[in-house]
């Protein structure tokens, strides 16, 4: 059952959020559909997006959307969100052997219902640009690999305002970091990452809090992450925060 209008127009406003503050390197639109690249790195900025809603799929556009991604050498990906796709669209895509795969949660916060202890916790550091704060990503999250130069060049084609978070431990380690992004009036937060040995500490809560009070003082009225379905220690950390569930996508 689809949501009510307002409820709907809503999610779409989230949807929307989401796809800006994670920007891929090409688009191109599909009818319905928006097919974004960014040479494979992450799901979401390599996969077909429905930008309204669908009650199915036909075969054309599969057939232009597999051409797009054939074209690019990178597999053809359908990011299926559950208020505004359909049980005809995964059947078409099942019928032409597409797999279910991947189920992650859009979670959201109204920013006026923030816990004092975020407004009161100590201000949070906050790197000046992407070129400085992707290293210490890499060395928190140990996500080390070929794709810097594309996860640098989607975090510089970010046009929304950002913070740059990052916590340090008394030597001055960085052993927290995330991102946080402005587009009107919803606030994201990306790549949260706490480095191996340091888990269990609070350190993604305290993180998560400075960057949530810097988007409120901006005056954003909702924040936003996504989380995979089976990360359920993140997704306690971000309940605890008061993040509730909004929608999901596979």
């Amino acid at each position: 059952m689809r949501p009510e209008p307002d409820e709907l127009a809503a999610l779409h406003t989230l949807e929307a959020a989401a796809l800006a503050a994670w920007p891929a390197l090409e688009t191109r639109d599909l009818g319905p559909w928006q097919l974004r690249f960014a040479h494979g790195y992450t799901k979401r900025a390599n996969s077909a997006n429905a930008t309204r809603a669908v009650d199915g799929i036909c075969p054309a556009e599969i057939d232009a959307a597999e051409a797009f991604y054939a074209a690019r050498q990178q597999p053809t990906i359908f990011r299926l969100a559950s208020f505004c796709t359909s049980p005809g669209t995964d059947d078409a895509l099942a019928t032409r052997g597409y797999r279910f795969a991947d189920l992650s949660l859009v979670m959201a916060l109204p920013l006026a219902m923030l816990a004092p202890a975020a407004l009161n916790s100590p201000a949070l550091e906050c790197l000046p640009d992407a070129q400085q704060w992707l290293p210490v990503f890499e060395a928190v999250s140990g996500a080390h690999g070929g794709a810097q130069a594309t996860h640098l060049a989607m975090l510089q084609a970010i046009l929304g305002r950002c913070a740059w978070g990052v916590l340090r431990n008394a030597a001055g380690e960085p052993v927290s970091c995330g991102l946080a992004v402005v587009h009107g009036q919803s606030l994201g937060l990306f790549d949260i990452a706490t480095r191996a040995d340091q888990r269990g500490q609070g350190l993604a809560t305290r993180l998560c809090q400075g960057l949530l009070a810097w988007g409120r003082a901006l005056a954003c009225d909702t924040a936003y992450l996504q989380v995979m379905a089976g990360n359920l220690g993140a997704i306690h950390v971000y309940e605890r925060l008061g993040f509730r569930r909004r929608y999901h996508y596979w």
